[in-house]
C-alpha cells in the first residue's frame, strides 16, 4: 500500500468513525428520549389508576348513601300517607263545617222568620 492510499483508508476510517460517533450520539438521545416518554407514560398510568379508583370509592360511597336515602324514604312512607289522610280527614270536616254552619243559619232565620209571622207577639206598654 502506498501512501496515499493509507492515507485515504485513514480518512475513510476517520469518517466512518466520526459517523458512528453521531450515530451513537443520536441513539443515546433517543434512548434517553424515549426513557423519559416512559416514564412521563408510567406517571400518567399511576394518576390514571389513582383516580379511577378515587371514582371508585365516591361511587361506593354515593352507593351507600343512595340505599340509606332509600331506606329512609321507606320508613318515612307509612307516615307521610297517614298526614296525607289526616289533610284529607281535615278538609271533609271543614267542608261538613260550612255546611252546617250555612244550614244552621238558615234554620236560625227561619225560625226567626216564622216567630215574626206566626207568632202573635204583643209588647205590653
Amino acid at each position: 500500500m502506498s501512501g496515499d492510499d493509507t492515507a485515504s483508508v485513514n480518512a475513510a476510517l476517520l469518517q466512518m468513525a466520526a459517523k458512528i460517533g453521531g450515530l451513537e450520539s443520536t441513539v443515546s438521545t433517543l434512548l434517553q428520549t424515549w426513557q423519559r416518554m416512559e416514564e412521563k407514560a408510567s406517571e400518567g398510568r399511576k394518576d390514571l389508576h389513582r383516580k379511577v379508583d378515587d371514582l371508585r370509592a365516591d361511587m361506593t360511597a354515593m352507593g351507600a348513601q343512595v340505599a340509606t336515602a332509600t331506606k329512609d324514604i321507606a320508613d318515612m312512607k307509612p307516615t307521610v300517607q297517614a298526614v296525607q289522610n289526616v289533610r284529607v280527614q281535615a278538609t271533609g270536616v271543614r267542608n261538613a263545617s260550612r255546611w252546617l254552619y250555612w244550614v244552621a243559619l238558615g234554620l236560625s232565620g227561619g225560625v226567626g222568620w216564622i216567630v215574626t209571622n206566626f207568632v202573635d207577639i204583643h209588647v205590653k206598654h
